[in-house]
């Protein structure tokens, strides 16, 4: 999937040391929905084979640049086939191109294929609230807050609400 500013393609084993990288960023992944839990790359490289899989109900893809890096993650999870609803999830692991449109264009391209090849027609996502540069993307994107999770996530010795938000496609 081709964007200006992005492409989306299917994850490789080439991409473990990027992405084990990136798991072990607290930055980058305190507000994930598994939280920061630094791991070796030898446990990371035993998920690979589930992480490349796209023939179940996760449809995980890698962020490039246009000059084919790798910068970060985007993925449709828990696709119910009969309902046509999941969940998205999306980081931009390199902190060097945050902030530049990567995250808004990467999830425009996986909206497309939800809903050209895939058939859905909501996504759903959980998001910590105190995340606001979080919530502001999805909410420019079209989400809408449908509720709120109360001390959800534990993070930094600290317990967190979540926002729960969807969008119709």
């Amino acid at each position: 999937m081709r964007g200006e500013k992005v492409n989306l393609r299917p994850i490789e084993k080439r991409d473990l040391e990027k992405l084990n990288q990136w798991k072990n960023d607290k930055d980058v992944y305190q507000f994930l929905g598994g939280g920061y839990q630094p791991i070796s790359i030898d446990q990371q490289e035993q998920w690979m084979n589930n992480l490349i899989d796209l023939t179940g109900d996760n449809k995980r893809f890698i962020i490039t640049d246009k000059d084919q890096v790798a910068v970060g993650m985007v993925g449709l999870y828990g696709i119910n086939w009969i309902h046509r609803t999941c969940e998205i999830g999306l980081y931009i692991g390199d902190k060097n191109v945050q902030k530049r449109g990567y995250a808004s264009e990467a999830y425009r391209l996986l909206e497309k294929y939800a809903i050209e090849y895939l058939n859905l027609r909501k996504i759903n996502l959980k998001v910590v609230s105190a995340n606001t540069a979080a919530i502001f993307l999805w909410e420019k994107l079209g989400f809408e807050k449908i509720g709120e999770y109360h001390k959800e996530r534990f993070i930094k010795g600290k317990y967190y609400d979540v926002t729960v938000m969807e969008k119709f496609i």
